[in-house]
């Protein structure tokens, strides 16, 4: 047993686990559909480019929020409990978007809204760290999630443009439905410590601290590139066509590394599956600093969506085996988000002032450093 496991408690049933991905990928729709809550936002509502992206960033400010405020809840209340009482929050943010038009109003209903997904999404994430392989369970997670973005992604804009934009918060919350049925399977994946509460374990929780370190430093670097792949693109000299062309098989590249982490994330060693999808991340990284034409890249760019979750998959299942109780697990949502944050602020940056080489090495060298503090918390974990 690994440092931190407190492994006094039998794995979720399977129920449990599959809630957990359903509810986590809902509560996930609004930021796999981000840009075009950003256009509705700009348009719609009349507030432009930078007004809708101020808005779109308070609402994952909210989620940040509700993401970081999760573990201490979690230790008051039931999860089943905040599963259901986030939802509630979720869903009144959504449905009170549609009653007033004012800025500040609606930037105020779209950082409740972030609370409650911050922490509907906590608890999914401590739920699947759970699970008895939680890599194939966060594997599953994010191919839901790539899918989410495909379908609405192409269906969110065509709604609010035939029927109106109060349909796209209708269907969000209607999404989120279900999940008050699915509290109650989720709740039985809170483990129940033989003495009570959990006490401070110092060794476990600083793996723990070391893996989700490892996954900051990880996002910081993927999301130093991933924001500006179009303007990579126009950078080679590619045309409107093959660059959206190219944007739009990446997503089934990502979709691939989903699934094919599902299955080979508790089968594959975990140093062997680090290793094999930082190989096939630079490959796709150095590619796109060569000068290729558009068939180069459309694999540059989808070898890089496919090691993103592929990767991702190896460093959530060791921070879930060091810390089996959950509860630095539920930081995963706000560590992710920190990345998401720093990355492109960086990219953009290094881009503009140094060009595409920098941010290329920026990025590797981020991976880098995820990578090797991964195998010192496995290493130190087995030791």
């Amino acid at each position: 047993m690994t440092a931190g496991d407190g492994g006094d408690a039998l794995p979720p049933p399977p129920a449990a686990v599959w809630a957990a991905i359903y509810l986590g990928v809902a509560a996930a729709t609004l930021p796999a559909v981000l840009p075009v809550m950003v256009g509705v936002f700009a348009e719609r509502f009349g507030y432009g480019v930078a007004g809708g992206g101020m808005i779109a960033s308070m609402n994952m400010g909210g989620i940040l929020v509700g993401s970081l405020f999760c573990p201490i809840i979690a230790t008051r209340l039931s999860w089943a409990a905040m599963v259901r009482v986030g939802l509630a929050v979720m869903i009144a943010g959504n449905l009170l978007t549609m009653l007033d038009g004012h800025y500040a109003y609606v930037a105020a209903t779209r950082i409740l809204s972030g609370l409650g997904e911050g922490v509907v999404g906590g608890i999914c994430y401590a739920a699947m760290g759970r699970a008895a392989r939680p890599g194939r369970a966060i594997s599953l997670y994010l191919a839901g999630q790539s899918i989410v973005g495909m379908v609405g992604l192409g269906s969110f804009g065509w709604i609010a443009a035939s029927f109106g934009w109060q349909w796209l918060f209708l269907a969000l919350s209607a999404i989120a439905l279900p999940g008050f049925w699915l509290a109650r399977p989720i709740g039985a994946a809170q483990r129940r410590e033989r003495d009570g509460a959990r006490p401070l374990r110092l060794g476990g929780d600083r793996l723990a601290i070391g893996a989700l370190a490892a996954i900051l430093a990880y996002f910081i670097g993927m999301a130093s590139l991933w924001p500006f792949l179009e303007r990579i693109g126009v950078g080679k000299g590619l045309g409107a066509a093959p660059i959206a062309f190219a944007l739009s098989v990446s997503a089934f590249g990502g979709l691939a590394g989903s699934l094919a982490a599902s299955a080979l994330a508790e089968r594959m060693p975990q140093r062997a599956g680090l290793l094999v999808g930082a190989a096939i991340l630079a490959c796709g990284v150095v590619a796109l600093t060569l000068p290729i034409g558009a068939a180069g890249f459309v694999a540059a760019i989808c070898l890089f969506t496919f090691a993103w979750p592929f990767q991702y998959a190896f460093k959530f299942g060791l921070l879930a085996s060091v810390d089996r109780g959950g509860r630095m697990v539920a930081l995963t949502p706000a560590i992710t988000g920190a990345g998401l944050t720093i990355g492109p602020a960086v990219g953009g940056i290094l881009l503009q002032y140094l060009g595409l080489g920098a941010v290329g090495a920026f990025c590797l060298g981020c991976v880098a450093v995820a990578v090797a503090g991964a195998l010192w918390v496995r290493a130190r974990a087995a030791g």
